[in-house]
């Protein structure tokens, strides 16, 4: 029972977690579009309903970073082994001060 509830065990755990997680998650990207106003203009370019200028308009796009996929399941950060201990050993380390 003492390595159960060992601070040893909790730290190998969540060195054990945080190598694989750091290895193996993989970085999910998703594509961004967006539309931006060039500082040219024309000044012959002018709508004619409304009087206004025309400016153009170039269409840029950008990755985004969306979180890290590992096990299945999305993550923004490593979110540590939380759900692979069973409870009386959380409580134990909880108690301990090992986890806030």
């Amino acid at each position: 029972m003492k390595w159960k509830y060992s601070k040893l065990r909790f730290y190998i755990l969540n060195a054990k977690w945080n190598y694989r997680f750091w290895l193996f998650a993989e970085k999910i990207y998703r594509m961004h579009s967006f539309y931006v106003n060039n500082k040219d203009f024309n000044l012959n370019d002018v709508d004619d309903f409304t009087g206004k200028m025309k400016h153009k308009v170039t269409k840029k796009t950008r990755r985004r970073f969306i979180g890290y996929m590992y096990k299945g399941m999305m993550y923004l950060d490593n979110p540590g082994f939380r759900h692979t201990v069973d409870k009386d050993s959380w409580k134990a380390w909880e108690a301990k001060g090992l986890i806030s």
